[in-house]
Parts: structure tokens; sequence; C-alpha cells
């Protein structure tokens, strides 16, 4: 196994108080960076958190109240960074917010507004104002997504159009930043069990999936890790692409999920041969 070690750098993950980015967070810390996570509306006991990070042997991160739609916001946090750390390794753009649609009449143009707004504009925020006060962009950019910019899931209508748009977003970053040694690129993550989830489809929903299709999710470190891989320096081939990470769940046609065939899901070095 390939150990990375991006000791003493510094690493932003928005959003990374809870779920998924709180798992980034974590690979981040185990790799050695300097983490600095964000959050708003008091959504973290900070004391808390630490004793999440000291249970898995880790020091705690830097946790910043900051709202990630907010362009002052984000000045304030990039002045923070530079303050402590005095430059930015890399940028993980986590935070998404929108509102569930439950038919047509829930499409609204001021939803769509606050929903790109937080999922997707970000992450140009976020280069922009570290670019201000480091004079530098970061070495590298990821964004997180799903795939509801492709496929409809129930009342996800606008964080599936946000998503798209975060991910064309990223497509252009990479080339207009590649001249400058940058490197964007999206994670896709497969289906995880987190809150957020869970208040986007529910409590219900998610039981009856873990029960029935418990394979089908995600180890939330898993997608921490293939983020830490492709800002260690071992990936930088790849800038402007989209990278899946649902080992190859959604590779599987909707009759592969009534089979029964228990191997679909066996990978070496989990269940399978060695």
């Amino acid at each position: 196994m390939i150990t990375v070690d991006i000791g003493g750098r510094a690493v932003l993950v928005t959003g990374g108080t809870r779920g998924l980015g709180k798992a980034i967070a974590m690979e981040y810390t185990r790799a050695g960076a300097q983490v600095f996570v964000t959050h708003r509306w008091g959504s973290v006991d900070e004391a808390d958190l630490a004793e999440e990070f000291a249970a898995a042997d880790l020091g705690p991160p830097v946790v910043v109240e900051a709202d990630a739609s907010d362009p002052d916001a984000n000045r304030m946090l990039m002045k923070q960074i530079r303050d402590m750390n005095g430059e930015l390794h890399t940028v993980v753009s986590n935070v998404s917010f929108a509102k569930i649609v439950d038919d047509v009449g829930g499409l609204k143009k001021s939803s769509l507004d606050l929903s790109l707004g937080y999922s997707a504009w970000p992450v140009v925020d976020l280069v922009q104002k570290a670019h201000e006060e480091f004079g530098c962009y970061p070495e590298y950019v990821m964004a997180m997504s799903s795939d509801g910019a492709e496929v409809c899931h129930e009342g996800y209508d606008l964080i599936g159009a946000s998503k798209a748009a975060l991910e064309t977003l990223c497509r252009y970053l990479a080339v207009r930043l590649k001249p400058h040694g940058v490197r964007v690129n999206v994670v896709r993550a497969g289906y995880v069990d987190t809150p957020g989830a869970r208040t986007t489809f529910g409590d219900e929903i998610v039981e009856t999936v873990r029960e029935r299709l418990g394979d089908v999710f995600t180890d939330p470190r898993q997608v921490g890790q293939a983020c830490v891989a492709l800002s260690s320096g071992l990936l930088d081939a790849m800038t402007g692409q989209v990278l899946v990470v649902d080992e190859g769940v959604s590779l599987l046609v909707p009759a592969a999920y009534l089979t029964g065939r228990p191997e679909r899901f066996v990978f070496p070095g989990k269940d399978g041969p060695q």
C-alpha cells in the first residue's frame, strides 16, 4: 500500500464538520495535513468534533464558522488560513444545499439561485479569494458532486441541476488554471449514509435501501482517500475529470439488483479472493 504524506500542508474542506466532509477532513489529517473545516449556523460542537478526531488518533482540525455562499466570509477564511499557515495547498468544495422539490410547482428560480449559490459557485469563489489573499492559486482544487448531475432522484431536481453546473464550472476552471500548475477535479461520491442523505431522502428510504441493498453504500473514508490521492502528486496527470468513487455500483443495471448474485459486490481485499 502506498502511504501518502502531505505533512504540514494546509487543506480546506468546506462543510467538513459532519458527514462526508468530516470523513474527507479525517483522511487529510491522517495524511499529515493541517486541515481547516468550515460550518455555519452553529451546526457543530467543536469539543465533540475534536473528540471524534481523537478517537481516531487524529489531531483536531481548525474549525471556522463561515458561510460558503458569502464572498466576504470566504475572504476572511482565506485570511485566517494565511495567518495560521502561510499557504493553502488544497481546496475541497463540499458544501451543498437546496430545497427538496415535491412537484413541478416547487421549481422556483429563487430556489435554484439559492442552490447554485451554495452547491456550485463556491468552488469558483474560493479559488478567486485564495488568489487574492495568497497571490497564487491552491495547487489542487476538488469539488464534491453526485450522480444527480446525470440521473434523477426523487426531490433532487435543484441539487442535480446545481451539481451539473458545478461539474461544468470545474471543467472550465481546469482549463483556465492549468497554465498555473493547478489541478481541478470533481469527485462523484457513491451513495453514502450521512446526515445530509437522510435529510434529502428521509430515514425510511435510507434504512430500506440499507436493509435490502446494503452493499450499494460507499464507505465515506474511501471517498476521503480518493481526495487525498488526487492532491498527493501521484495523479497529477488528471485535471478537469470526474472521478466516480462508488466501488462500481453505478456500473450495474437495475436488473443486477434482482438476480441475487452476491459476488457482484465482492472486491479483492474486502470479502473476495486476495
